[in-house]
């Protein structure tokens, strides 16, 4: 494929959308800002008819359209109209001639009028006018008002009224409108109706998102949770962070709170794969990211959980399913709305890290326990303690330093929705700013300053091409700037963890110039201040261009209900670093006996060389370029046949990405995805249904003869409340549904590399020849790779069995769901079950991995208004699951408690600890050591053998298999990970006239960590270095011996007797990450009308706003949801907001 052409092609289709929806636009808003009513004077003397059009067309905005042939042009005309519509002028003005004339919208089309035929059997027809009004008495333009028995529609202008002819014995008039209740209306004698239209306030008869399409809230028979609307709101750049705690099923997890790369990581019930567990995400039907989309554009956000939902999308739908659609236009005048917050940030909670006193006692403390002399004398702690010299005796906080205590964000966001029935648009431009909490060097050339910059617009638009023809056209993008340091913010916080506050200063100042210490020859202890804020600075930018066109045909014309859909999507998508970065020279002083020179400055030697100058890289890494086309066609099909309702869907896509640039010919090949997909419903009387859901469709990375796959789901649903034995319960349940699906979906992103089937080669060192006695000349050899030829996708098998309830008038309503998996063909590598001797240099794939999944999710709401200004909603839900491991690569081991099956995917292997030892655990020890080897052949030994020689305060781990050796025959799988098994939310909103309160908290259970690393695990590694937490006074000491202290005995370096021991995987170091939080708190105002409505504003709303306002949580050194195992992460954020909305 020429990558030109698809280039070129591609963004001039982006402008013809465009351009199609500026027209749109623009057409809207002409429709909308004029009516029918508008008056018209008009003069003219024995003109010719064509410019009398041309007049017409100059005064009131209409165009007229006509055949040449047809009308006459010439022909001359008088007429004098003053003050009147376009109806009356133009009656007045076809009076005397043969031709007449139809409106729609702007467009006048004029024909020759068709001669009336006399017949004895020709029925009498009448005109029938009226208008349609909302409840408020608000003219509703676009309702569609049918006459009963016919195929004669017209639709209710932008003023309400509506005209349409009736026949002497078809006199039933049918006004409908989605989201209102349809009112049939049987004309008499007059000819002038007006209707008004109740909004339709049973939830059942809604549209709800499914794959592919919508249904009936009623016959949806899929497991699935929607978020509203107004629920869609955060101040955080990214979407994802908005999922915790609102919807039941999914998982949601903030890893980090750094400006710009702070999306949650999101799982749909649970993790049933080792491999990529993340759901497909289709942001308005194609597969796009979500997290830069802004808050304010999003109409709904729907997962797909159980298999009858997600089987149409084959071997991308075993992880569940995402349905983002962004908001279309309303038929309605234009209406604007603006959104504006400022924020101001913190972190959640900050890393405490001890003071550089209580490290030195700490650190003597623990040289002293193993028999060594301390580091740090009394008179350098005295000197440290009374401040003595900042630069002899340095006390650093090297968090403090490098973080400042609060950040700030702001969004804005103002778009404008209108139309007519003919073009509906919806457009939004908006601009999110966050400055993260590092700081600056105020004597850097350059700004390392941790920020986030991005910029908004979408747009959409729906154009009535013809009656029966609809074009959907959309485009929406971003650009993204974010600022960093030259280092990740993981590796500054690990530098902050690597160096003890005592070690040097944070910078020396010698006569106006600043020089960075460090005591290091190699540079191996960085200076963390320095790396935040002196190291250089990384520019990341990435934008991306969404664009989507649909034409929907209605064939009714063929057949009732039946429509074609094709669409055509093409996305752009870059990314770039841009990195300026140094190293700087290190400084400390040449003599610490004679620290300064007569002038009263440091005496500094170097003691690292570097460079002070910025080198410059620009990187833009192979893949995060990309260029996308997906092409869609469909076939719908829905009609009623008396109490019978059937509904169909073939559907056929296809997606194309093509990577730039790129080093590899496997990453130079288009990804390519095609398939097919179908689906059958089937409902009695809205009381029984049945759904049918196929997908047929493969993946290109496994061989051909293991690419396509059939994927097929059903579903049962059974609604008792709509049974007529179930009336006498009505007044309680006014709502009961049943539901079953059972079905087969796949995985088929189950590895990073690409067609899996062939085999590799690639050099390996461990082998080769030397040409000569200099082993500078070996030349390394190569290795054939063999993958397995019949690897395929994952299998999951999805039962779900559901409950919807509605009691009390619909006041209270309960969702919930039992759900089972069975996934099977789990991709792993052989890298046990294959015995060595078979040759292999490296382990071949296979499917042969098992994992059971189980578990329910539920939401429970309740919603009531309490007298005229009260309002009540509470809301909550529930998501637990449980996975298995039955079969793993791993065969079965010496010992049960070493077999992998049974335990959950995320378990590690440890040992088990059972306490710390005691002094009586010591002496029984020594004295057992001191018999006689013919006496301890025959006493048990009192403790299994560890590591060194064990002290009281000592890690003790069980001895699992009773050999007296603690060994990794002892080691079993501790833990579940970290990735909640339970997870819910709960909250409430309150409503008192114009005033509102809502919060929701955000809770998760069965989550653990096995924490490691410097400062968690003090003065590991050679030299004991690291910093320390505050908690480490909660340690084993001869005076606080408890066994439920956070630290065993402190030791001092990888020394056989104490940290070697301590500090084995075990559970003693798992700790639990449960925690609840107040996700939410918001506090809204709504402004009387009768300020605003001064200045042309319809509705205006003042609010506060609170996120991630407290945690609760046992774990305590750092935020529990962090995906880090010593704190080196930078933090999540609370924030709290103020803000204004308004439209107009």
């Amino acid at each position: 494929m020429d990558l030109g052409k698809v280039h070129w092609w591609g963004f001039r289709t982006i402008r013809l959308m465009i351009s199609l929806i500026l027209f749109g636009v623009s057409s809207s808003f002409a429709t909308v800002g004029y009516s029918q009513s508008t008056p018209i004077t008009l003069s003219v003397y024995n003109r010719n008819l064509k410019d009398v059009f041309k007049e017409i067309e100059g005064k009131s905005k209409y165009i007229f359209f006509y055949v040449d042939n047809v009308v006459d042009l010439n022909k001359k005309i008088t007429l004098d109209i003053k003050n009147k519509g376009i109806d009356d002028l133009l009656t007045e003005l076809f009076k005397s001639t043969d031709y007449t004339y139809r409106i729609s919208d702007r467009q006048i089309f004029v024909s020759r009028k068709v001669p009336a035929v006399t017949h004895p059997l020709q029925k009498e027809e009448k005109k029938i006018t009226g208008r349609v009004v909302n409840s408020k008495g608000e003219p509703m333009q676009g309702v569609s008002v049918a006459l009963v028995g016919t195929n004669r529609v017209v639709k209710s202008d932008i003023d309400g009224r509506y005209e349409i002819s009736i026949d002497q014995n078809k006199t039933i008039l049918r006004f409908s409108f989605v989201g209102y209740t349809m009112v049939e209306l049987s004309i008499g004698s007059k000819n002038t109706y007006n209707v008004t239209l109740q909004e339709d306030k049973n939830e059942l008869n809604e549209l709800v998102v499914v794959g592919f399409g919508e249904q009936r809230k009623i016959s949806n028979i899929g497991a699935q949770s929607t978020l509203k609307r107004q629920d869609i709101k955060s101040p955080s750049g990214s979407l994802s962070t908005v999922l915790a705690g609102r919807l039941s099923g999914v998982i949601a997890v903030q890893r980090t709170g750094e400006p710009g790369k702070d999306g949650a990581d999101i799982w749909i019930r649970g993790i049933a794969t080792p491999n990529s567990s993340s759901p497909l995400v289709l942001v308005d039907g194609v597969e796009r990211g979500f997290n830069d989309i802004d808050p304010e554009d999003v109409e709904s956000l729907t997962t797909l959980k159980d298999a009858s939902a997600t089987a149409v999308y084959g071997v991308r739908g075993a992880n569940g399913v995402i349905l983002i659609k962004t908001k279309p236009g309303k038929i309605g005048k234009p209406v604007i709305s603006a959104d504006y917050y400022q924020s101001i940030s913190r972190f959640t909670q900050k890393v405490d890290l001890i003071d550089g006193v209580e490290y030195m006692k700490t650190a003597n403390e623990a040289l002293a326990n193993n028999g060594y002399n301390p580091k740090y004398s009394n008179a350098y702690i005295e000197s440290t303690q009374n401040k003595l010299d900042p630069y002899l005796y340095p006390n650093v906080n090297w968090l403090d330093e490098i973080f400042n205590e609060y950040g700030r964000n702001k969004r804005m966001n103002v778009n404008v929705s209108g139309g007519s029935p003919s073009a509906t648009y919806y457009a939004s431009v908006s601009y999110y700013n966050e400055a993260g909490m590092t700081k600056t060097d105020k004597r850097s050339e350059f700004n390392s300053k941790i920020s986030y910059n991005r910029y908004n617009f979408t747009t959409n638009l729906s154009l009535k091409a013809t009656p029966t023809t609809t074009v959907d056209v959309g485009a929406q993008g971003y650009l993204g700037e974010g600022n960093y340091p030259a280092i990740s913010s993981s590796d500054i916080y690990n530098s902050a963890m690597d160096i003890s506050p005592v070690d040097y200063p944070k910078m020396f100042y010698v006569n106006g110039a600043s020089f960075v210490p460090g005591i290091n020859p190699n540079g191996g202890y960085r200076n963390p201040y320095a790396d935040a804020t002196r190291r250089g600075y990384n520019n990341n930018v990435r934008n991306q261009i969404y664009s989507n066109l649909r034409v929907t045909q209605d064939l009714s014309m063929v057949t009732e209900g039946l429509k074609a859909s094709a669409m055509f999507a093409y996305d752009v998508y870059n990314e770039v670093n841009l990195i300026q970065s140094k190293r700087e020279s290190t400084f400390y002083f040449a003599d610490r006996s004679v620290p300064y020179g007569l002038d009263k400055q440091p005496i500094l030697v170097q003691t690292y060389s570097g460079s002070n100058v910025l080198g410059f890289e620009q990187r833009s890494e192979q893949g995060i370029n990309n260029k996308k086309t997906y092409l869609e066609a469909s076939l719908t099909y829905d009609r009623t046949f008396g109490k019978h309702r059937v509904s169909g869907l073939t559907l056929f896509n296809s997606q194309q990405k093509l990577l730039y640039p790129t080093t590899t010919l496997e990453a130079s090949i288009p990804y390519r995805m095609m398939g097919v997909a179908g689906r059958a419903t089937y409902s009695y009387d809205d009381r029984y249904f049945a759904e049918f859901n196929i997908g047929y469709n493969g993946a290109e990375n496994f061989s051909p003869a293991r690419r396509y796959g059939v994927f097929p789901a059903f579903g049962i649903g059974w609604v008792v409340s709509n049974e007529s034995f179930f009336k006498p319960l009505s007044s309680v349940i006014s709502f009961l549904k049943f539901r079953y699906t059972d079905g087969k979906i796949g995985n088929s992103n189950v590895s990073d590399r690409r067609f899996m089937y062939l085999d590799q080669i690639v050099e390996n060192g461990d082998f080769g020849y030397k040409l000569g006695s200099n082993t500078g000349s070996r030349i390394n050899g190569y290795e054939v790779r063999n993958n397995a030829v019949n690897v395929g996708w994952e299998e999951s098998r999805k039962q779900d069995l559901g409950m919807d309830l509605k009691l009390f008038d619909n006041s209270l309503s309960i969702v919930f769901d039992l759900f089972k998996e069975h996934r099977t063909n789990i991709l792993l590598k052989r890298e046990s079950s294959i015995p060595g001797f078979l040759g292999y240099m490296a382990a071949p794939y296979g499917n042969i991995g098992v994992v059971d999944n189980k578990g329910f999710d539920g939401t429970i709401e309740y919603s009531k208004s309490l007298g005229k200004d009260w309002s009540l909603s509470v809301r909550g839900n529930i998501t637990y699951n449980d996975d298995k491991w039955t079969k793993s690569e791993i065969p079965d081991q010496r010992y049960p408690w070493m077999n992998l099956n049974g335990h959950n995917i995320l378990a590690q292997k440890g040992y088990v600890a059972v306490g710390l030892f005691t002094k009586d655990d010591i002496s029984d020890i020594k004295r057992w050591e001191s018999m006689t080897p013919v006496d301890r052949a025959i006493t048990p030994r009192p403790f299994a053998k560890q590591w060194g020689v064990m002290q009281p305060g000592d890690i003790k781990y069980q001895d699992l298999n009773g050999d007296g050796v603690i060994d990794s025959y002892d080691q079993t799988y501790v833990g579940r990970g970290d990735v909640p098994q339970i997870i819910y939310g709960f909250g409430f909103n309150v409503g008192y006239k114009a005033l509102s309160i809502g919060l929701l908290f955000q809770g998760s259970e069965n989550a653990d960590r096995m924490v490691s690393g410097n400062s968690i695990q003090p003065f590991r590694g050679t030299g004991g270095g690291g910093n320390l937490y505050t908690n480490i006074k909660d340690r084993w000491m001869e005076s606080n011996p408890r066994q439920d202290v956070f630290y065993p005995r402190l030791a001092y370096g990888d020394d056989q007797d104490g940290n070697t021991n301590n500090f084995q995987p075990s559970d003693w170091w798992i700790h639990d990450m449960s925690f609840v939080r107040l996700k939410t708190l918001q506090i809204s105002y709504n402004l009387p009308k009768k300020w605003i409505n001064a200045i042309n504003i319809k509705n205006a709303a003042v609010y506060m706003m609170g996120n991630n306002l407290f945690t609760i949580s046992e774990f305590k050194l750092w935020d529990p949801e962090l995906n880090t195992n010593n704190g080196s992460k930078y933090p999540n954020t609370t924030t709290y907001s103020l803000g204004i909305n308004f439209t107009f």
